[in-house]
Formats: structure tokens, C-alpha cells, sequence
């Protein structure tokens, strides 16, 4: 029987799932991804953090509690840093400190596969390579890497089709949110924010419910890599995502206002939301609003300010 490695269902799987699962199965691995976000797994989380982290980070070692004694090694990749158009550019602070956040928390930890994607050190799949030289994993790595590239190639433009990047954790279903109608928001926000229910408590429905029409958008890479020439860029790889896509919500689809949702504590989004607000509101005049998830954060409360500033938009629409 294989050996089975666990995947969080949290943080960078919502982008690199894809990569992750073919590449572990072609070298013979079970691959096991945790359950969807609980609202069990943001109480187990909370439990085990310091005060410091933020709504995902905290779920993510609530899922590292629910895999741990599932599995016989757990797949923890250190992000950062990554180069585009040349420049480098870094993963989220507190996601790089994980592993080691992972190790302090737990006593009774599986093995850990942890690849530390640097490309000021190396290549991802000298990374890759590195991360399995104390396994047996190693005779096929070549074809598992490619096969693994063409996998995540592939799952870009489904992505983009569904509108939602579940449809890579195989979920019956896809998470394609229907257009609906009204006013277009424009929702600004990291995958693993969005399109996890347990933690924006279903943001994007709520905005259809409320009679608007929730747009999301993929940046291209060349998107990516204009945003990382810009003089007003920032040096956090994940966060060029978002600035990429509000500016085309901006300039592109002419949204009626900007819906940001972020975690509290998140201290790159603090700085990338400020930029997207002062864009939108100064140089686009197009309304913004700012949801800041937290494990406090109410379900009525949350309907109340998306309902209130669909309201807003509709007047101004008048």
C-alpha cells in the first residue's frame, strides 16, 4: 500500500493543488487533502496559535491537527521567494514561518516533506528534488515534476472557466458562482479567503443574494508581470495578484464599487488594500468597502454591510 502524505486544504493549495496532487501521486503517494474548513478546525486552530496570526493561518494548523494522524508524512512547502520579469518578489511572512510554527505547536508530528521554494537559493524543482533526497520517492521525479507542470498548466484556464479554483481539490462541486444581476462588485481577495465557506462565510453568494452581481477575476501572467514593474508595486509575490486584479476590475470591467475582504492581522493586506482603495476611490471614483474576517466574525453582521453597501451602489446608480 502506498504511503499516504497529507495536503492542508488551506492557504497556497487554493493555487498549487494541482501541481502538488499530481506530483505526489505519480511517485506512488496516497495523496490525503483535509476537510473543507469547519468551523470545528477555526476552533481547534485558535486553540493552538499565538495571538499573532491570521484567520487562514490559524485554520491551517487546525487542519494540520485533523491530517496528522491520518498520514505518515505531511507536506509543508516553505514560499519564499519567487522571481517575475526578473524581479524577486516573496511569499507572506507568516506563511514562510509555518513549518516551524507546525514543529513548535505539535509534539507528535509524521515525517515532513518540505520543499523551501527559493529562487534566490534555486529552482522549485531543485527545491522539489531536495525536499525528497531523505525518501525512496526519487526514481520517476523527472516525470512527476513534468507531469505535475502540465497538471497545473491545465488547471489555469478551468479555473478561469468556473470562475473558482475548487474545482482542482475534486469537490462535487465546482464552486462556480452564477453571474446573477444588478450592480457588477468587483471582489478583491486571496483565493484561500474567498472560496473557502468555513472562512468568508460565503461572501460571494451573499453578494448575489443581495442582488448584486459578484465579479472575480484571474490575473494573466503577463497582468502579473506588468503589476511587477510597476513604481508602486509591493514585494510580496501574492499580493501583485491583487493589485493585477483590481486593476483590471478598475479599468477593465468598470465595476460599480470594490468589495475587499481580508483577514485581520494580515499585515501585507493592510498595505495592498490601502493602494487598491486609494485607486478605486481617487483615481477611479469607484466606491470601496473592507471586510476584515477574523474567527469573531459574524455571519448577520457581514450580510448587514454587503446588503448596506448594495443599497449604496443602486442610489448612486440612480
Amino acid at each position: 500500500m502506498a504511503n499516504r502524505i497529507g495536503i492542508c486544504r488551506a492557504l497556497h493549495a487554493y493555487h498549487h493543488y494541482a501541481f502538488w496532487r499530481t506530483f505526489f501521486s505519480e511517485l506512488g503517494w496516497e495523496v490525503v487533502l483535509s476537510e473543507p474548513t469547519s468551523r470545528s478546525i477555526i476552533e481547534t486552530g485558535v486553540r493552538l496559535s499565538p495571538a499573532e496570526l491570521c484567520l487562514p493561518a490559524t485554520a491551517f494548523l487546525g487542519h494540520v491537527a485533523t491530517l496528522k494522524d491520518k498520514v505518515d508524512a505531511l507536506f509543508l512547502p516553505r514560499i519564499v521567494c519567487t522571481k517575475v520579469a526578473g524581479g524577486r518578489f516573496f511569499g507572506c511572512p507568516k506563511a514562510i514561518a509555518l513549518p516551524d510554527l507546525t514543529r513548535a505547536v505539535f509534539d507528535d508530528l509524521p515525517a515532513i516533506i518540505e520543499p523551501i521554494l527559493d529562487r534566490q537559493i534555486r529552482t522549485e524543482k531543485e527545491s522539489f528534488r531536495a525536499a525528497l533526497s531523505g525518501t525512496s520517492r526519487r526514481a520517476d521525479f523527472a516525470r512527476a515534476f513534468a507531469r505535475a507542470g502540465q497538471a497545473a498548466a491545465a488547471a489555469i484556464p478551468r479555473t478561469r472557466e468556473f470562475g473558482s479554483p475548487v474545482h482542482m481539490f475534486g469537490d462535487a462541486a465546482d464552486g462556480r458562482i452564477s453571474a446573477g444581476s444588478g450592480v457588477k462588485i468587483g471582489v478583491v481577495g486571496h483565493s484561500y479567503l474567498l472560496f473557502d465557506p468555513g472562512l468568508s462565510l460565503g461572501v460571494l453568494n451573499k453578494v448575489k443574494d443581495a442582488g448584486a452581481q459578484p465579479v472575480v477575476v484571474f490575473p494573466t501572467e503577463a497582468e502579473v508581470e506588468r503589476e511587477s514593474k510597476r513604481e508602486t508595486t509591493l514585494s510580496w509575490y501574492y499580493e501583485l495578484d491583487l493589485l493585477a486584479a483590481s486593476r483590471r476590475l478598475l479599468e477593465i470591467e468598470k465595476v460599480d464599487g470594490l468589495l475587499l475582504v481580508a483577514s485581520f492581522a494580515c499585515g501585507t493586506g493592510a498595505v495592498t488594500n490601502e493602494l487598491i482603495q486609494r485607486a478605486a476611490v481617487h483615481r477611479h471614483h469607484v466606491p470601496t468597502i473592507l471586510l476584515l474576517l477574523d474567527e469573531h466574525t459574524g455571519e448577520a453582521g457581514l450580510v448587514t454591510r454587503v446588503e448596506s453597501f448594495i443599497d449604496l451602489l443602486k442610489m448612486r446608480r440612480q
